[in-house]
């Protein structure tokens, strides 16, 4: 049997991790840069050397046995060996890697800045891969096919993390210049009055639930145009028509300068006068989600920056209102 063993190489041990983290050999290839036939021939060895079957076909994927159980662990442990020798040896296997993240356009700029930040503080270069968000963006980073997601609500799973940011603590109305609703008071009535455009990273019907709950008490209907996670898709939309958006966070505030066809208008007091005082309604924040297999000292640090960041941005729009005050 130790003869066996030594065939059990690093590629052998990567994928038995793999296979018991992410139940899936495709999913394993892509993260090892490699084949699923290679794959497949890594985990016919395993069962060779180990006389035993340690993975089970099921419907969604490859379910580990009792074996692979008490295996895991310990490959864990040589491969954390391994790596820790080629840093050492200056030759750290993660020294440049490929970051997929899913997370809506506007706040692309705050996530490329935070790991730039926590890149050159661990002395690590990244190239980041930043993807649309989706509704299903906690399954591809359950899948592995993404490392990263920013999302406004937690999702729970034995295998994800939710590492909260901050809270959503602006909203504002966009609406095209010169709009109609720019002429009085604007109320929930007259927003309802016009089909509406969300921003979201979130679940829709959560969405939903908010849209229903605040209509429940002037007796109208929401009449909803578009729901995206892309601001800039949502400020095309209102460009060239009367909708109008609803657009969270502080984020929407720097892209709304570089417009001169789109009024922001801030709407937090409004939102907190109609929204805040609503009975078991959840209301969102920022959370940067990871699998499990992803906790490590980058992520913890990215994790600081980015909460700091969203911080340092919400106090750069607060002393911008506050110098607008004062000039006026």
């Amino acid at each position: 049997m130790q003869k066996q063993l030594s065939r059990l190489d690093y590629f052998t041990l990567k994928v038995l991790i793999g296979l018991y983290e992410f139940k899936n050999g495709s999913v394993v290839a892509e993260k090892l840069n490699s084949t699923q036939p290679k794959v497949s021939r890594a985990l016919s060895t395993m069962r060779e050397v180990i006389h035993d079957e340690l993975f089970i076909r099921q419907q969604y994927g490859l379910q580990p046995n009792a074996m692979a159980e008490r295996l895991y662990p310990f490959a864990k442990n040589i491969i954390i060996a391994y790596d820790q020798m080629a840093i050492e040896a200056n030759a750290q296997p993660e020294h440049h890697r490929v970051l997929h993240i899913g997370a809506p356009e506007q706040m692309s700029t705050f996530i490329l800045q935070s790991i730039d930040q926590a890149g050159e503080i661990l002395g690590i270069s990244h190239t980041v891969d930043i993807h649309p968000w989706v509704e299903n963006v906690e399954n591809l980073l359950i899948q592995g096919k993404l490392d990263y997601s920013i999302s406004s609500r937690s999702f729970q799973h034995e295998n994800l993390v939710n590492s909260k940011l901050g809270d959503v603590e602006f909203w504002f109305l966009a609406v095209r210049k010169g709009h109609p609703i720019l002429q009085a008071e604007i109320t929930l009535e007259a927003i309802l009055n016009h089909r509406l455009v969300f921003i979201n990273n979130g679940p829709v019907s959560e969405l939903n639930e908010l849209v229903n709950r605040c209509c429940e008490g002037v007796e109208q209907k929401a009449d909803i145009s578009l729901i995206t996670s892309s601001l800039l898709m949502a400020f095309e939309r209102i460009s060239k028509s009367d909708d109008v958006c609803w657009a969270p966070s502080v984020f929407p505030f720097e892209l709304g300068k570089q417009r001169d066809d789109i009024e922001l208008i801030d709407m937090t007091d409004f939102y907190k006068e109609h929204f805040k005082n609503i009975d078991n309604l959840s209301h969102p924040s920022h959370y940067l989600q990871f699998h499990e297999t992803q906790k490590n000292k980058f992520t913890s640090l990215l994790s600081d920056i980015m909460s700091n960041n969203l911080k340092t941005y919400q106090q750069l729009y607060i002393k911008n209102e506050s110098s607008k005050l004062k000039n006026s």
